[in-house]
């Protein structure tokens, strides 16, 4: 569990026979790098392997892969007779009642509705409608330019689709979904690579933007811009140092426009990472650079752009820049000798995880205010885990590993450091997909406000989008994942976590919709053939009117990719 104390800069921390003077006010040696456990700092340029909880191809299915790596060849969908639209027969999402215990959330199977393919033609049959409307009282009306392929996904795949009587739309949820995800999709471009990489180069992702009106990509070649409209590169930004290659990005930019990205000081993956640029994500121009640290050897960190100030978070300190110009503002070398720290930055905060040669207990949650650096709260980790990540800074969340599956935590605290919330990773139902948080190029969990989203795997392979109250750390939804295959949460719009899956024999790669509050789902439309894993391989974002995918390794499914809806 989490320690319940919490200690503030120039407080003496309660519960222990220690004071805060030995927190030293000379300047902090470092201490040895440990090498940060970044899924982007991978030495392997291959397509990762299945996590050992991620659920496996079901007998007598065959997944087709997406072909690589010249993906910007698409077969033509075939063509379909043109159908009149349909109103998809409603299915209840599966709540999660209150009594349940925390580490099992229960499946009320009286709410459940077992629908089988001849039942759902018919009902889908009986609620044919005429014209061209948009969605309304609760249903999702499938345009008719989606036709009998956007029928397909919900008949072949078994999807569930929610409709209420409601006029306000779907419960819990926007009262408009986004066009991208009623109707079928065509592809739009897929981008070339603006420079090639170097035989051997790691082609993994290290960090994205959606801009207005382009699409950035970071991986050993460069940070690369490429337009929304077509997908053609509009501005490489310069390396600030010869041989430098990228490390990471912010996860997003400021509102005028400023990004920062961190680079490598060689192409070696084991080099350090500490040069932080500041970058004009219009022009693709660096304002500035600046050193994180002098190390030589293995050095991670993370970075972010904060309203008015760049933070970087490196395995020794924390330390901001002025936005404006890169004047130093404040730097925070750990609660005591020795520290190694990682964490991220995001709204008004700095989370932390901390390891000092003189803390107790040795590994610590602390969050600093971003405007000053200061210690605003610190709690105690006091379950000995092998590992901790930080997953988000704005709801502060932790992860922490122990020696068995069955140790694995994750701990939430409110704004003010309040008790933490304990949620299992690992339950009888399954575990938690949340190996990346959201300073990793590619998360797997998300969060909005004090909401925890992400799925959860059984042993079966099957899958549950599921939603944790961070205040209380009790579930507050499960829904089954209806579609076979691979399924993975890929963002948070409009008041819903999106789910994308594989192309599989049966059923076409789709995007579908859980909303935050209730977990009712919505299906997506479905995709071109020969989309494959595309859309479960790396990056997905929206805007635009696009969906844009950025695949983890462009050596297997080339840098970027678009598809549009159908009108």
């Amino acid at each position: 569990m989490a320690q319940d104390h919490s200690g503030t800069a120039g407080q003496e921390p309660v519960g222990y026979d220690y004071q805060q003077g030995w927190y030293p006010t000379q300047e902090q040696q470092p201490y040895g790098y440990q090498e940060q456990q970044q899924q982007w700092q991978s030495e392997m340029p291959q397509q990762r392997e299945p996590e050992q909880y991620y659920q496996q191809a079901e007998a007598g299915y065959e997944q087709q892969l997406y072909a690589p790596p010249a993906y910007q060849v698409y077969e033509q969908p075939p063509s379909f007779e043109p159908a009149p639209s349909f109103e998809p027969a409603p299915v209840e999402a599966v709540p999660v009642v209150e009594e349940v215990a925390e580490t099992e959330p229960a499946v009320a199977a009286d709410r459940v509705r077992k629908v089988s393919p001849a039942d759902r033609v018919k009902d889908l049959a009986a609620s044919v409608i005429s014209g061209e409307h948009a969605p309304g009282k609760r249903a999702l009306l499938i345009r008719s330019g989606a036709g009998v392929a956007a029928l397909a996904v919900l008949i072949t795949a078994g999807v569930m689709v929610t409709a209420d009587e409601s006029d306000s739309g779907a419960a819990g949820g926007p009262a408009e979904i986004p066009k991208t995800f009623t109707v079928a999709h065509a592809n739009a471009w897929a981008a070339q690579p603006a420079t090639a990489p170097a035989a051997g180069a790691d082609d993994t992702l290290v960090g994205s933007w959606l801009l207005g009106d382009a699409v950035v990509r970071a991986d050993s070649t460069g940070v690369h811009a490429y337009a929304l409209a077509d997908g053609k590169p509009t501005w490489t930004l310069a390396p600030p140092a010869e041989g430098a290659v990228p490390c990471g990005l912010s996860p997003t930019v400021s509102s005028a426009g400023l990004g920062a990205a961190l680079f490598r000081v060689s192409a070696d993956p084991k080099s350090a990472c500490t040069l932080v640029s500041a970058v004009d994500s219009k022009t693709g121009k660096a304002n500035w650079t600046k050193p994180l640290s002098d190390a030589k050897d293995t050095y991670g960190a993370h970075v972010a752009v904060l309203n008015d100030k760049v933070v970087a978070v490196g395995d020794d300190k924390a330390v901001a820049w002025a936005a404006a110009d890169g004047k130093d503002l404040w730097t925070y070398g750990g609660q005591g000798k020795f520290c190694t720290l990682s964490g991220g930055a995001s709204g008004n905060t700095v989370l932390l995880h901390s390891t000092c040669a003189d803390s107790t207990p040795a590994d610590q949650a602390v969050a600093l205010n971003a405007e000053d650096g200061k210690v605003h709260w610190w709690r105690g980790l006091n379950n000995q885990p092998k590992t901790v990540t930080v997953l988000s800074a704005e709801p502060a969340v932790v992860l922490t590993t122990g020696e068995q599956p069955a140790d694995d935590r994750i701990f939430a605290w409110g704004a003010t450091g309040d008790p933490a919330a304990e949620i299992p990773v690992t339950a009888e139902g399954g575990r938690l997909g949340v190996t990346r948080g959201s300073f990793d190029a590619i998360p797997t969990v998300f969060f909005q406000d004090q909401t925890l989203l992400t799925t959860r795997t059984g042993a079966d392979g099957r899958s549950s989008a599921v939603a944790y109250d961070l205040t209380t750390g009790k579930p507050r939804w499960q829904t089954p994942v209806a579609e076979k295959g691979k399924t993975v949460p890929v963002g948070v719009e409009n008041g819903a976590l999106l789910l994308s899956g594989d192309e599989r024999l049966d059923q076409p790669a789709h995007l579908s919709r859980y909303a935050v509050t209730d977990g009712r789902a919505t299906a997506g439309g479905g995709y071109p053939q020969g989309t494959g894993s595309l859309l479960t391989s790396g990056r997905v974002l929206t805007g635009g009117g696009k969906v844009v995918v950025l695949p983890e390794h462009s050596a297997n499914f080339g840098v970027a990719g678009a598809f549009q809806a159908k009108s």
